[in-house]
């Protein structure tokens, strides 16, 4: 069965190869694609549906922006931001997002199209990792004008198959299994090493999941697919001919996107009583319990642009529009920033109710400068709120009226 697992694996990775070299002898220039200024960016795979979502939006708006994208794991794009190196043709698809005019079917639950870069690469404008940059242990020192922003909260978990009977998992299960090399493995039934699919040490799901078990992301035994990619690890636990010995870790936006595939673990980290799952219940998507701070693998997702001594604002105006509108939650007419977040999956900072300083650190009580959590208990899919609706102050009591509804201040 190993070895079937393995052949799959490769054979996997030779058809993405013939795909990447058979899309680049068609794909044209990404420069040529239009007059609108385009943002280049380096991306975490879980966080591609928001690059996509969001992008569709600024195409289509008063002052169009097209976004061409390259998904990256959190250290390496980081690592190219530090050493700015520009973005070039490999086995990566670098993709871009269509206008209604170039592909009117196009939304963003497709593949998004491919393009080349110019010959000598292009400069990556913004950087949009998946965990703490604290975490990655290749960069050099950090450039005085790269800074960093906090952005979304990413929640990550566990998934095992559909017709698994697991529900949950605790850390220290998650310690022996992904923790040890050995065949047989150490935490029933997840006893398999070529079942145990993991990513490698330079992506954030693997650098979030390692921390909260108690271990480093190089040290993380298992299975990586040839590709090291969230869809591989996916499309390999869901396929398991083995259902209940199989689990892989998984960032929860694409979860929440698959659950018809796989199923995502309860997890009890090292001093918890109970094992939580990231939503209230294993069918909501309120991330409740990651807002409040019961369940414990997350990190913020990391915004990387270069930008102004003097002012503190992007070089590239267009790469601070974005920011506005992520990490801010700012909206426009037609883009609202918040909404696309909450769509996408993650949690926007205004409506967490925890923080921790670092992978795997303690969690201490946040205060949003702006809270949204009412507006995030309405707005996130099969969401509901008990919070005040207002159009102004005068009905809040001691609150305030935030985008409609009455948070705490």
């Amino acid at each position: 069965m190993q070895t079937t697992l393995r052949a799959l694996t490769v054979g996997m990775a030779v058809c993405a190869l013939c795909v990447c070299a058979a899309r680049h002898a068609e794909a044209a220039p990404c420069a040529s694609l239009g007059t609108q200024p385009i943002v280049y960016i380096e991306n975490g795979d879980t966080q591609e549906p928001l690059v996509k979502r969001l992008g569709q939006k600024l195409l289509a708006s008063a002052s169009p922006v097209r976004l061409v994208y390259k998904n990256r794991r959190t250290c390496d794009l980081a690592l190219d931001m530090y050493s700015a190196t520009p973005m070039k043709n490999d086995a990566i698809a670098i993709k871009y997002i269509p206008s209604a005019t170039e592909d009117p079917a196009w939304d963003p639950s497709k593949p998004a199209p491919s393009c080349d870069a110019d010959a000598g690469g292009n400069a990556v404008d913004l950087g949009i990792g998946a965990t703490y940059i604290s975490s990655c242990t290749n960069l050099p020192a950090k450039p005085t004008d790269l800074s960093e922003l906090t952005g979304p909260v990413q929640s990550y978990g566990f998934i095992v198959p559909k017709a698994s009977s697991q529900i949950a998992i605790t850390a220290q299960e998650g310690y022996f299994a992904y923790g040890f090399a050995d065949a047989t493995g150490m935490a029933s039934p997840w006893v398999d090493q070529a079942l145990r699919f993991s990513r490698g040490p330079t992506a954030s799901t693997a650098l979030t999941c390692a921390a909260a078990i108690g271990v480093k992301a190089s040290q993380l035994k298992g299975t990586v697919p040839a590709g090291n990619t969230s869809t591989e690890v996916l499309n390999l636990v869901a396929t398991s001919p083995t259902p209940e010995a199989t689990i892989g870790l998984m960032g929860t936006e694409v979860y929440d996107q698959s659950r018809d595939k796989v199923k995502l673990l309860a997890f009890k980290g090292f001093g918890q009583r109970y094992a939580y799952f990231p939503d209230f219940s294993s069918t909501s998507f309120d991330k409740k319990n990651v807002r409040d701070g019961h369940y414990l693998p997350w990190a913020p997702t990391p915004y990387l642009a270069r930008v102004n001594g003097v002012t503190g604002m992007a070089n590239n105006p267009n790469v601070q529009r974005i920011l506005s509108l992520v990490v801010s939650a700012k909206s426009e007419a037609t883009v609202s920033g918040i909404d696309e977040v909450i769509a996408s999956g993650l949690v926007p900072e205004c409506a967490m109710g925890v923080q921790r300083p670092f992978d795997g650190a303690n969690l201490s009580l946040y205060a949003p400068v702006e809270p949204c959590a009412c507006y995030f208990d309405a707005k996130v899919a099969q969401g509901t709120t008990t919070c005040k609706t207002c159009t102004d102050n005068s009905t809040c009591g001691d609150g305030k009226c935030r985008r409609g509804y009455c948070e705490v201040r």
